[in-house]
């Protein structure tokens, strides 16, 4: 254990690492996050660590994965939600299509003209028909099939 620095933390001490150790006990992980008992000895053994310490590496830096897989998670979430509009304001406009879709229904019963329900439904029919119904009246025959 020649190869470790020891710096004082309140009551204990907290070993360092040398960037070799640490470097070796990386690649170690990157090929398998869980280490075997007999890869755990070589290991302690090649780099002047205890089967302990080299056991608790493993457990902190599965840890440490956990943390930043959460943490890259919540941002991925996060720039979703800027991207797409929050369900609240989704609700909002869907309240208000159909609030105006039933305007519109209104408007043309009054006028006389009725319209097909999978018309009304569709939203780019509904627009397009709003869009022609200020200036032109629509005279309605029966459309074979529909019924």
């Amino acid at each position: 254990m020649g190869f470790l620095r020891k710096t004082r933390t309140k009551d204990k001490y907290r070993v360092v690492y040398t960037d070799h150790q640490r470097l070796e006990l990386e690649k170690e992980f990157h090929y398998s996050r869980y280490i075997t008992i007999r890869r755990k000895s070589e290991l302690a053994s090649v780099l002047g660590l205890s089967e302990r310490q080299v056991k608790i590496w493993f457990q902190n830096r599965r840890a440490k994965e956990r943390k930043q897989v959460k943490k890259r998670e919540e941002m991925l979430h996060k720039e979703k939600l800027d991207v797409v509009p929050s369900l609240g304001a989704v609700q909002q406009q869907q309240q208000q299509h159909h609030l105006h879709s039933g305007q519109q229904q209104q408007h043309m019963q009054h006028m006389g003209v009725q319209q097909h329900s999978s018309l009304v439904s569709n939203p780019q029919i509904s627009s397009s028909m709003q869009q022609h119904m200020g200036s032109v009246q629509l005279e309605t025959k029966p459309i074979l099939g529909l019924d």
